[in-house]
């Protein structure tokens, strides 16, 4: 050590310096103080909203209001006053000519997803693919739709039709009773639509991406049963 280091030393050792601050308490008060006003708001206005959500769901008025309009994946569920002309078809009515299951992917560019045996007859529309099956001894018609095309499947169902959640993928509904429409529509880019038909007891959900639709003569639990076989 050099007599300049040693002196240095000597002169740090003679000095009173003031003890080191708490740094790690400035540190906080600042994070705490530029955090958004926001989000300490965020918890109970969030309470606020469930609560008012139940207040409004338990009044028929305001649950009939709320209970108007579904999105789920490629179908839209819209109640309506009147409903437009339609009229008694087949369950494939408007979905073409029935095709080999490669020839209704390559049409619809969906691949089907169906656990179990396959029909042989398929049909198809741009980002939709469909087949009847047998079950229960019922005809259902399986029709899936790929993405979150809106308006795709629109149904309009009068007010006599029940609408109510269902247990299965991410999110479903099934719809019974009443009269109501179905109308096919094109995707993106497409304005041909199909002509409009009453559909019968359907049960709709969206899972991985893919929008699923069964419709025919089951009961809710038959028709959930025969669902959650389609995907498992």
């Amino acid at each position: 050590m050099t007599e300049l280091e040693r002196a240095l030393v000597q002169l740090g050792r003679e000095l009173d310096l003031p003890p080191e601050p708490d740094l790690r308490s400035r540190v906080r008060e600042r994070i705490e103080r530029r955090r958004p006003r926001y989000r300490r708001a965020l918890v109970p206005a969030l309470a606020f909203l469930l609560v008012a959500l139940g207040i409004a769901m338990a009044v028929p008025d305001a649950r009939s209001a709320i209970l108007r309009f579904f999105h789920i994946g490629a179908a839209t569920i819209e109640r309506v006053e009147t409903l437009p002309p339609a009229r008694e078809r087949p369950l494939t009515a408007g979905l073409g000519p029935a095709l080999s299951l490669r020839e209704a992917e390559a049409r619809s560019g969906v691949s089907l997803v169906l656990n179990g045996p396959r029909p042989q007859r398929f049909y198809a529309q741009p980002g939709l693919i469909a087949t009847l099956l047998q079950y229960r001894g019922r005809r259902v018609l399986l029709a899936e739709l790929q993405g979150d095309q809106t308006g795709i499947v629109k149904k309009l169902a009068d007010p006599d039709t029940r609408v109510e959640p269902a247990p299965i993928g991410s999110f479903g509904l099934w719809l019974e009773g009443g009269r109501h429409v179905l109308i096919w529509e094109a995707g993106a880019g497409e304005v041909r639509q199909i002509e409009p038909r009453l559909a019968g007891n359907v049960l709709i959900w969206a899972e991985g991406g893919r929008t699923f639709r069964l419709e025919g003569g089951l009961t809710k639990g038959q028709m959930l049963e025969l669902g959650q076989q389609i995907t498992r």
